[in-house]
């Protein structure tokens, strides 16, 4: 096997190249084949069970992390290079918008909105150079370039400008991943789960309800309790609804703690087909360079994301394997490639870059473009779910 090169990401990023890289990895619970792990949880509560064709049968499996999961871990590698301004990411143009009236957290990047560019944060905010920006919205796939200039995070992972009258550009993700687990009981989806939840004790006291006098004085002392909370604590009177007093461990058809999993696969894939319907308004050359820079992005992110295999409480999971890492060579032929590493992606990426500062003109010198946040949002703003 050998190491992924600049010179495949440039056939690549050419007409004619190959359509795609994909890496398999297998995966295990770290506390061992009999452990139960927790998938990701939908409305319901629930899990998102189906049947797909593993090793040549078709298999009932468990989602344990979704595509769009799967981006945002990406994503949240290159958050973390631009905070530390570490390596070739870490000097990514971004969008910033700060709240500094807001309690806690009060700077965002593109890369942690759900919208990126394209995100109400920034679309309602007070923009540094209105001009500048309503330039990069009006891009479109014929050249994306004041788009990448302003925001490669949204260049590299998609998105969908769909609060405007006209100009709705779509950009469609070039990385595509999931993690899915095969169900250790293969005879029935819902034997999988288990119904279970935790208990808690209280030191003080295992039950406590409260008189009106004290409710009211509670909720007008209270630190911070939510609307919802202060509302239903005035009702009942409960220490249970402030999260006061001891709760037994129940079974629970909502109470959702895990399954059991014979295999759990990591897939990833890098769409260099999508990758070339990309144009940047120069020369092919140019765009080739920056297509090539675009995966090297992508692929430097998804080394980090894999070597901080971080998923949820209840979740976690070891590399059982290398990945399996191949480049599709078209007409049914696939090359194996070495495993990317943090250190061999930097590389990658470092080589990608240059080259695209050479013949493309792309400069990444960490630049913000800086957005002033409504302020109006935080203070109309709540944790607690829509609807609920």
């Amino acid at each position: 096997m050998r190491k992924l090169t600049l010179d495949d990401l440039n056939a690549a990023a050419t007409v004619g190249g190959p359509n795609s890289l994909t890496e398999r990895t297998v995966l295990v619970p770290a506390g061992g084949e009999d452990a139960i792990i927790s998938p990701a949880k939908y409305a319901g509560p629930t899990y998102v069970f189906e049947t797909r064709f593993v090793d040549g049968e078709p298999k009932k499996t468990v989602l344990v992390d979704s595509k769009n999961s799967q981006a945002n871990r990406l994503e949240s590698v290159i958050t973390g290079a631009l905070r530390d301004k570490a390596g070739v990411l870490g000097k990514l143009p971004h969008i910033v918008v700060n709240y500094p009236e807001a309690v806690g957290k009060s700077e965002f990047f593109d890369t942690e909105l759900p919208h990126r560019a394209f995100d109400a944060h920034v679309r309602i905010g007070d923009v540094e150079d209105k001009d500048r920006y309503m330039e990069a919205r009006n891009s479109s796939l014929d050249n994306l370039r004041p788009l990448f200039e302003l925001s490669p995070d949204t260049v590299f992972f998609g998105g969908w400008d769909s609060t405007r009258n006209k100009n709705q550009l779509r950009i469609p993700s070039v990385f595509v991943g999931e993690i899915f687990g095969v169900l250790a009981d293969q005879s029935d989806y819902y034997a999988n789960e288990v119904h279970r939840s935790g208990a808690r004790v209280d030191p003080v006291a295992a039950s406590v309800t409260f008189n009106k006098a004290a409710r009211d004085e509670i909720v007008r002392d209270s630190l911070d309790l939510s609307d919802k909370t202060a509302n239903n604590f005035k009702k009942d009177g409960k220490g249970s609804t402030i999260i006061v007093g001891a709760i037994p461990p129940t079974v629970s058809k909502d109470a959702l703690d895990g399954v059991a999993t014979s295999k759990i696969v990591r897939i990833h894939v890098l769409s260099f087909a999508i990758l070339r319907s990309f144009r940047f308004g120069g020369s092919r050359e140019s765009d080739v360079a920056i297509r090539a820079l675009i995966a090297a992005a992508l692929l430097r992110a998804m080394a980090g994301s894999n070597a901080e295999l971080n998923l949820r409480a209840n979740c976690i999971l070891d590399e059982d394997s290398e990945p399996a890492t191949e480049l599709d060579e078209r007409f049914g032929k696939k090359e194996e490639l070495e495993p990317l590493t943090v250190e061999s992606a930097e590389d990658l990426l470092q080589q990608a870059y240059e080259q695209a500062h050479r013949v493309a003109g792309i400069e990444w010198d960490g630049q913000a473009f800086q957005v002033q946040g409504n302020s109006t949002l935080f203070a109309s703003g709540s944790d607690e779910v829509a609807g609920e």
